[in-house]
């Protein structure tokens, strides 16, 4: 954590919302599109983000120094998107990024979302972390509670059924 941050993160400790607002504001982006590719649905994945927000604005005091702000943020948010997940069904029907996905990659959107849906949601959970919020399989590991072993199998597994829906 960079010492601004971590200014920032003593204000919020000390009831200041205008310190959190301005963490909050650095990682939304970065919080939505994760919880859109594990949602699959804009109006849940802002509702997981909006719980996952809350819940570590009133936590903020159990943060420690030597941990990393945006990891515990995103862990946060993941658990949200698990409740969420266990409670309803998704569709990617109704999903409507903000900015294009993956165009330089030669993928529209809806292919994106084609190719998402043979993944379970742990497994979408992990690339999502992988590929939007660029964690390594460790601090993967330390967000979803699961061993770095877990998390490579899971990312090779998830990468694998991906490769077989693009052939």
């Amino acid at each position: 954590m960079t010492n601004a941050e971590w200014v920032l993160v003593n204000q919020a400790k000390k009831g200041d919302a205008h310190g959190f607002a301005l963490l909050y504001q650095r990682y939304y982006k970065e919080l939505f599109y994760f919880a859109l590719s594990v949602m699959k649905n804009a109006s849940q994945a802002e509702d997981a983000v909006s719980a996952g927000v809350l819940k570590a604005y009133e936590q903020i005091g159990s943060l420690r120094k030597n941990s990393s702000f945006k990891s515990w943020l995103f862990q946060i948010t993941a658990n949200e998107c698990r409740k969420m997940l266990r409670k309803t069904v998704y569709s990617l029907e109704d999903a409507s990024l903000k900015e294009p996905v993956g165009e330089e990659a030669g993928f529209e959107e809806a292919e994106i979302r084609e190719y998402l849906k043979v993944l379970n949601g742990t497994e979408r959970m992990v690339l999502s972390l992988s590929v939007f919020g660029g964690y390594s399989s460790r601090e993967i590991g330390k967000i979803l509670g699961k061993k770095e072993g877990t998390i490579r199998s899971l990312k090779s597994r998830a990468l694998a059924k991906l490769r077989e829906q693009a052939e």
